[in-house]
Order: structure tokens, then C-alpha cells, then sequence
């Protein structure tokens, strides 16, 4: 056989590697979109959301330009998954804890949905740059800026990590409070603000003035539940 024929048939067989690839990568991905869709039924079943809008049309106007950064309190481990699929329209890409995210048995099931890792003990600042990456492309990040549970208490501190990001990509910021806990069978009410205006780039020095509006976004959550809250 000639060097001309093995060579073509090398590129036979990379050609035929890298279609078994692609076809194994979209089923992959089909699976896991079909697994999010039935993950939203079922949820959406065993904790019926009842949803109040401070002003719809003003915050669907920043969540359909995809140019947004909500927040919210931290109720339970279940959060994340939930407002990921309570706002699937959106595609939405809410951050998890790296810890959970790097897990064996489920990472592979995190890289190929709508999260991102974020190191809560290292001061590592990717987080930033993929955060910054996804509202580029236009899809709308969540953060839970306490970066733990409170539980049904008043919202723990935020951390002012969280308007960082909003301020490097010049996005808004848009407050939801969880007005409760997640009980089986019981509708969990959901509060979506309106964008609140911030000025991040205010004179001052920069870690004041993130800890001010954060503090800012912190009692927007409060005032949420004091005036709608069940």
C-alpha cells in the first residue's frame, strides 16, 4: 500500500474519530437538556412557585437583554437548582460553590448545565472572568452573595464580591427575595425587584463603595420580603 493511501486512510479514520465525538458530545447534551426539562416539572410539582413581580415589564426588558446580574438570600442547598430552572426562559447561569461543582459523581452533570464554579476559601478570581465571559454572550448570571444558608433569618451579610462583577461588565442588578423555605408540596414564594440603580464607579475608594451597595442590595432583599413578603 502506498504512503498516498495510508495517509488517506488515516484521515479516514481521525474523520470517523472525531464525527464519533461529536455524535457521543450531542447526546450527551441531549440528555442532559431533556433531564433538566423533566428536573423542571418535577420541581415546579413539589414546590409550585408563586411568583411576585415589583415591576414585570422593567425587569423582563434587562432579563431578555441577557445584560443582567440578579441576587438574592440563601435559603437552602436547593436554591441554586431551582431559580436555575425557574428562569430556564432566560438561560440563566447561576454560580455553585466549587467544591459542589468539582464533585466526581456530578461534575459532569454541572459542566453541561447552566452553572458556574465559583472558590469560595482561595482567592482565585476566575470566577470574575467567566461571569464576565457569560453576560458577554448575553445570558443573565445569578449569585447568592451571602456564599452560605441563612436559613429563614434575615439575609446574612453580602459579600461585596458580587458587584464586582456587575461593575466590570456594566451590567444592572436585579434583587429576588426566597420568601421562605422549600417544603414538599407547598408553593415557595418568589420575589423579583426591579433593577436597582447603582452607582459603582461613584468617587470614593473602591472596596467602600462596594461594601455601601452592597449593603444597598442586602436591605432591597429585606424591604422585598417586608413589603411582599406571605
Amino acid at each position: 500500500m502506498s504512503d498516498h493511501t495510508e495517509g488517506r486512510l488515516t484521515k479516514s479514520n481521525l474523520h470517523k474519530k472525531v464525527d464519533c465525538m461529536k455524535l457521543f458530545e450531542n447526546l450527551k447534551h441531549g440528555i442532559v437538556s431533556l433531564a433538566f426539562s423533566i428536573t423542571n416539572i418535577v420541581l415546579r410539582v413539589i414546590y409550585p412557585p408563586k411568583i411576585t413581580w415589583e415591576d414585570k415589564k422593567a425587569t423582563c426588558e434587562v432579563l431578555g437583554s441577557g445584560k443582567c446580574l440578579l441576587f438574592s438570600n440563601h435559603t437552602g442547598h436547593l436554591d441554586g437548582l431551582y431559580m436555575a430552572v425557574l428562569f430556564k426562559k432566560y438561560k440563566v447561569h447561576t454560580y455553585v460553590a466549587r467544591d459542589w461543582y468539582e464533585k466526581k459523581k456530578i461534575n459532569w452533570l454541572f459542566r453541561n448545565l447552566p452553572y458556574i464554579p465559583i472558590d469560595r476559601k482561595d482567592m482565585d478570581t476566575s470566577w470574575l472572568d467567566l461571569g464576565v465571559k457569560k453576560l458577554d454572550e448575553c445570558y443573565p448570571v445569578y449569585m447568592f452573595p451571602e456564599g452560605k444558608t441563612s436559613k429563614e433569618r434575615l439575609p446574612d451579610e453580602f459579600k461585596p464580591g458580587f458587584l464586582m462583577l456587575a461593575k466590570r461588565a456594566e451590567v444592572p442588578v436585579v434583587p429576588i427575595c426566597i420568601d421562605g423555605l422549600f417544603h414538599n408540596f407547598r408553593r415557595i414564594h418568589i420575589i423579583i425587584g426591579k433593577p436597582v440603580s447603582m452607582d459603582l464607579n461613584e468617587e470614593g475608594r473602591p472596596s467602600a463603595v462596594l461594601k455601601k451597595y452592597a449593603n444597598v442590595a442586602r436591605d432591597k432583599v429585606i424591604e422585598l420580603k417586608e413589603k411582599y413578603g406571605i
